[in-house]
């Protein structure tokens, strides 16, 4: 018995448990998100002085700039 059903790659397999449903333009909305994610920490990171708070924000900037590369891959493979 499968609990999980693969898709042709790792990352198609991935998207797919994320529920994205392509009628409804979410994966814009999620672009968006991720976009003001990367400006909401490069703000903090500016302003931040304390050595682990600007670490923080590095490590949250990395994240969202991973997270949009991957949404754009994945609007290239669905067109």
């Amino acid at each position: 018995m499968k609990l999980f059903s693969r898709g042709k790659t790792a990352e198609e397999d991935i998207y797919t448990r994320l529920s994205f449903d392509p009628e409804s333009n979410t994966i814009l909305d999620e672009l968006a998100q991720a976009r003001r994610e990367i400006e909401t920490a490069y703000t903090n990171f500016r302003n931040a002085s304390d050595p682990d708070l600007i670490d923080a924000y590095i490590y949250e900037g990395n994240a969202a700039w991973k997270r949009y590369e991957f949404l754009l891959r994945q609007m290239k493979l669905g067109t």
